[in-house]
């Protein structure tokens, strides 16, 4: 079984690249943008489609490998994690569009929300790894 890569395979990597390109379909959607919001559709099953892949093979190997990234935050709850990292991406969101109005103020906010996000994802990582032990 390869390990998986943080930011690129994991378990966390896939959920926050779900979250993202939801959060990316709401907008297009918001905005009118049918070609965007049915791409995003494609995307999103694309997506889907690589976490029961992961899911299987954890399940068919009975364990979770991954290299995970190097921070200073931890946590024990998978659960909260997840829904911080739905918080943290929704706010870097809602960051990206604002700072064109309000650079300096939200600027801060997003850097805030990218670390808590790659902490969380780590913290997602570590958590099911264990689950799998």
């Amino acid at each position: 079984m390869k390990k998986r890569v943080t930011n690129i395979d994991t378990l966390s990597a896939l959920l926050d690249r779900l979250v993202t390109e939801n959060i990316k379909r709401f907008f297009f959607d918001k905005d009118g943008l049918t070609e965007k919001v049915e791409h995003q559709d494609l995307v999103i099953t694309e997506i889907k489609s690589r976490l029961v892949e992961l899911f299987l093979e954890v399940y068919d190997n009975g364990k979770y490998e991954y290299i995970s990234e190097n921070r200073t935050f931890t946590a024990s709850n998978i659960v909260e994690n997840i829904q911080d990292l739905i918080t943290n991406d929704i706010h870097i969101g809602e960051s990206d569009r604002a700072r064109l109005n309000i650079a300096m103020l939200e600027e801060k906010r997003l850097r805030k929300s990218n670390e808590g996000r790659a902490q969380n994802k780590n913290n997602i990582d570590k958590d099911f790894y264990e689950l799998t032990k």
